[in-house]
C-alpha cells in the first residue's frame, strides 16, 4: 500500500537534535544561574507565606532588582539563542528567569522601597 508514503520520507533530511549543538559558554553559565535562582525562588516565595519570612522575600527580590540589567540581558540573549536552536528546557528557564526579575519590581514597588539598579536609585 505505502511505498510511496515510506520513500518520501526516507528521501527528507533528518532534523538536528539538541545533542548536536554546542552550547557556549555564556548560554551554560546563564542556565546555572537560573536553576539557582529556581532554587531560591520557589522555597522563599512559599515560605513567604508565614509573615515575618516576606522580609527575606522582599530583600531577595531588592538584590534581583539591583542585579536586573545584567540578568535581564542574559536571559534575553540566552532565550534569542535557544529559541532559534529549538531547545526548549533552556528557553524556558530563560523566560523564567526574566519572570522572577519582573516579579522582584513587583514585589518591590508593592513593598513601596526605593528602586536600586546596580548602585543608582530610580525615582524619589
Amino acid at each position: 500500500m505505502s511505498d510511496v508514503f515510506w520513500e518520501a520520507q526516507e528521501d527528507e533530511e533528518p532534523e538536528p537534535s539538541e545533542l548536536t549543538y554546542r552550547r557556549p559558554w555564556w548560554v551554560t553559565v546563564g542556565a546555572l544561574v537560573d536553576l539557582i535562582l529556581l532554587m531560591i525562588v520557589v522555597p522563599v516565595g512559599i515560605l513567604s507565606l508565614i509573615p515575618f519570612v516576606f522580609l527575606v522575600y522582599v530583600f531577595f527580590a531588592q538584590v534581583l532588582v539591583w542585579i536586573s540589567p545584567i540578568l535581564i540581558l542574559l536571559n534575553a540573549s540566552i532565550f534569542w539563542w535557544s529559541f532559534r536552536r529549538k531547545q526548549a528546557a533552556t528557553t524556558a528557564l530563560a523566560a523564567l528567569g526574566i519572570a522572577f526579575v519582573t516579579l522582584a519590581f513587583v514585589v518591590v514597588r508593592l513593598w513601596q522601597a526605593p528602586i536600586v539598579i546596580l548602585g543608582l536609585t530610580l525615582g524619589r
